[in-house]
């Protein structure tokens, strides 16, 4: 093993094979440069070349760590831009999910049509990063960030789009676009009652389309839903009910073009789709009839790039109990055993620091004996997350439970939120030695 320290950078700058060519190399090289805390390397402050040079493997890591899974991101990656081709529609995955510009580079490699960003903060990163187009899925009404909307407007190599909800919003904009190289282009965003943002009926979505059509300052491109907004489950009345307000969607959008408001549109965009029910989004999308100017349909998704064990595979249409060729859970957490004070119990050292527990806690895979892996078959409960440990109950006997020493092997529910806890992220291969190494800009 050769310590991955910043040293290394001079003479290993190895690209990342992970990331391909989606964005410029030069962003990313710098980026690969940048020393950084890394509290699951055995050196830190290091970088992402440093370690890609370094040899390691898992057992070199400092735990707990969080690691990608290179097959099954590979798959991952491969097979949602599949699924998109062969549903008639684009994908700009939301980037906020990994805020990482090595993963946003395989995925626009792949053929995404832009990335989306939840703020304008994440979109200055992608663009600083080379993205082309961003779609921002909010309504901008800060004047330091509609600032940098406008300076953004005079790049001619950039594309960038946002939403309107409300006329003040509007005005808002409006007002701190004055100046601005070009309009911006806007979707009108479509809410549910109770929900998040967007118009609550199709008059008020229609009405607030005309006062973007006679903007000056705006135009009027789309009509944007996120449908996330209800549960996220297969097992309930949720899929229907998600499928009626989809059909809103199409609805606005026909009756603008009749009334002429995408006059100044080159295409008229159709966006929905968080990663629960892309195919339900794809379902409404593809039953659009003609409109005065070609139409773009764009699925939004982000979790599909790592899927997961709990959360993603109850609700994605590609989970293994509903496809054949299913996506792969591509992220997890190694963590050690470090007391079993009581008949029953484990202690692991991890905790909410470490990984997600807003939807789900972690569930226990395996463990991990030097090359040895042993499923744990249900036999391990993580019930309960400390800042840095984990409560297992253990309900097997014998040599193969969880004993001090030991490394737990844990799945993970929701990758929105391990991400943002993990700056730089080893990857390993089938044999657990790290490949590649991803860096997140949170």
């Amino acid at each position: 093993m050769t310590v991955p320290t910043p040293e290394h950078t001079a003479r290993d700058t190895v690209p990342s094979p992970i990331a391909g060519t989606g964005l410029p190399a030069a962003p990313l090289a710098a980026l690969d440069t940048a020393p950084v805390e890394a509290r699951s390397l055995p050196t830190s402050p290091t970088t992402a070349a440093a370690v890609r040079a370094a040899g390691l493997r898992l057992s070199d890591l400092w735990l707990p760590a969080v690691t990608l899974d290179e097959a099954a991101l590979r798959h991952n990656l491969d097979r949602f831009a599949r699924w998109c081709a062969d549903h008639g529609a684009d994908l700009a995955p939301h980037g906020k999910t990994t805020m990482s510009p090595h993963l946003w580079s395989a995925q626009l490699e792949r053929g995404a049509w832009g990335l989306t960003a939840a703020t304008v903060a994440q979109a200055r990163v992608m663009r600083a990063h080379g993205a082309r187009r961003v779609l921002v899925a909010n309504e901008v009404v800060e004047t330091g960030q509609l600032a940098w909307i406008a300076s953004a407007l005079a790049e001619e190599d950039f594309e960038l789009l946002c939403l309107v909800d409300s006329a003040v919003g509007v005005r808002i904009m409006e007002s701190a676009l004055t100046g601005a190289a070009r309009p911006l282009p806007v979707l009108v965003e479509l809410g549910v009652e109770g929900g998040r943002t967007g118009a609550r009926s199709v008059a008020d979505a229609l009405a607030l389309a005309r006062m973007v059509a006679a903007s000056p300052r705006l135009t009027l491109v789309g009509v944007e839903a996120f449908e996330g907004v209800f549960p996220q489950r297969r097992d309930d009345g949720s899929p229907a009910r998600v499928r009626r307000w989809l059909d809103v969607l199409p609805d606005v959008a026909r009756r603008a073009d009749a009334e002429g408001l995408f006059a100044e549109a080159a295409e008229v965009i159709l966006t929905a789709g968080g990663s629960s029910y892309p195919d339900l989004v794809a379902d409404a999308l593809s039953g659009m009839p003609e409109l005065s100017r070609p139409i773009r349909r764009i699925i939004r998704s982000g979790c599909y790039v790592t899927h997961d064990d709990l959360f993603m595979e109850r609700a994605s249409p590609l989970r293994s109990a509903a496809d054949d060729d299913p996506l792969r859970p591509a992220l997890t957490c190694h963590a050690r055993v470090l007391s079993r004070p009581e008949p029953g119990r484990a202690l692991v050292g991890v905790g909410k620091r470490d990984v997600s527990f807003d939807i789900d806690l972690p569930v226990p895979r395996a463990l991990v004996r030097g090359r040895r892996r042993i499923p744990l078959d249900d036999t391990a409960r993580v019930v309960a997350l400390n800042d840095h440990h984990a409560f297992l109950d253990v309900t097997g006997t014998g040599p193969d439970t969880p004993d001090v020493g030991d490394v737990v092997e844990l799945g993970l529910s929701h990758a929105c939120t391990v991400f943002d806890k993990w700056p730089l992220i080893p990857v390993l291969d089938a044999d657990h030695r790290v490949v590649d190494a991803v860096r997140t800009l949170f």
